[in-house]
């Protein structure tokens, strides 16, 4: 019997009646009861945590083009179906809570007017939230950086639990100095990062949940490569200059900010958001590891559904273009669900570092993986080493050694 599983399945729209049809698919090819299918794992009186991706609320100035938000934010359709079916385990005992901790730029009332997801919270007969877990954000982008522009908010309601990775940190072993968060003010990157502390502070609504079911967009990434449900965990984090993106400076100098010193001198006009963006960011995917090992040091069921059906290939997270994938997955494995998807991009995972590291340390062979697909013809003995390109996704600029 295979140790996992993922399901993927086509849907031409987002129509709910296209959604529900294709989760339904989903859930019945991962074995699930389609009239109560999460009943295995959430019962009454639980607290289940949705996150969707909701890195921002409308389209960046800053990119080259504009295009579909939903090529870079969750669509409403695949929460609301998600969140219909997690209501009817419950049976009327328990809470729901749909949250996320977006970018510091990104407009929360503005993205909630765009999905209109809050009419959720009178849908159901149990307790439903929806909740911005920042505790502060920024009002312009021009700011981005400046910790003192940021303005303080509420956030999570339950505050925040801290978690110590110690020595289980892949930042533990590397010289914290040169390591620069989301501000300009190093300090408090550097002090959570430094021999066996190793800090990351999560919000508490989602990290004490008794389900948590992430909802990512399928999407690439010009720091990581590819972004689904671990690099997304950054929005399960409170105190952003926790998130240690990249080192200052080049490569001759013990920093991964730029590939040389010639394009250093050149970024340092560029955007924030262009520095540490190349293959050669040798410290993000360490965060992206710990974030993950910090959730999972919380036992509890995990569930996903990745949304593909717009995806975003290029320039992501936030400026891609839009792909009309038309594909859903799921998993109860979140790294599984990753793996699957990125080859299911046309992307080789060994070649994304945060998940090529759990490939080596788990060891990951295909026949561990059982992958359930009509719309695609996958071979599951050799769907790691064939050379099919199946989605064919664009990478981002200077990522192209990672495509199949």
């Amino acid at each position: 019997m295979n140790k996992y599983s993922v399901a993927i399945s086509k849907a031409k729209n987002y129509s709910m009646d296209e959604v529900n049809s294709a989760i339904d698919d989903l859930l019945m090819k991962l074995g699930y009861d389609i009239d109560n299918p999460f009943s295995g794992f959430i019962k009454p009186g639980m607290t289940v945590f949705i996150k969707p991706n909701w890195v921002a609320s409308r389209w960046r100035k800053s990119c080259n083009h504009i295009d579909d938000i939903y090529s870079v934010i969750t669509h409403p359709s695949v929460i609301e179906a998600v969140a219909d079916r997690v209501a009817i385990a419950l049976q009327g005992k328990g809470e729901i809570i749909i949250g996320d901790n977006p970018s510091i730029d990104a407009n929360f009332d503005e993205l909630m007017r765009l999905t209109e997801i809050k009419a959720l919270e009178k849908k159901y007969d149990v307790d439903c939230k929806v909740l911005d877990l920042r505790p502060s954000v920024c009002k312009d982008l021009k700011y981005y950086g400046k910790k003192d522009k940021m303005c303080s908010q509420l956030g999570d309601p339950l505050g925040e639990v801290e978690v110590n990775l110690g020595n289980k940190s892949l930042l533990a072993s590397v010289d914290p100095t040169l390591f620069r968060g989301v501000f300009n003010e190093r300090e408090e990157t550097i002090k959570s990062h430094t021999g066996s502390k190793q800090l990351y502070t999560y919000s508490r609504s989602l990290y004490e949940a008794d389900v948590y079911i992430s909802i990512p967009k399928l999407k690439t990434h010009q720091k990581v490569g590819t972004t689904l449900n671990l690099k997304g965990l950054v929005g399960s984090i409170t105190r952003k200059n926790q998130l240690v993106h990249w080192r200052l400076g080049s490569p001759e100098t013990g920093g991964d900010e730029y590939p040389n010193k010639k394009s250093l001198e050149i970024g340092k006009k560029a955007k924030v958001t262009h520095r540490g963006a190349w293959p050669g960011n040798d410290t993000i995917w360490r965060m992206v590891v710990d974030l993950y090992q910090g959730m999972l040091q919380k036992e509890r069921k995990y569930f996903t559904i990745i949304d593909g059906i717009i995806a975003g290939e290029g320039q992501g997270p936030f400026c891609p273009n839009s792909k009309n994938a038309n594909v859903l997955l799921a998993s109860d494995n979140l790294l599984i669900a990753d793996i699957v998807a990125t080859r299911l991009m046309g992307i080789n995972p060994l070649e994304i570092k945060y998940l090529n590291y759990f490939i080596d340390k788990m060891p990951l062979k295909c026949d561990d993986i059982n992958i359930y697909s009509d719309m695609i013809k996958i071979n599951n003995d050799n769907f790691f080493n064939d050379n099919d390109k199946y989605l064919d996704f664009k990478v981002p600029q200077i990522w192209e050694k990672i495509k199949i």
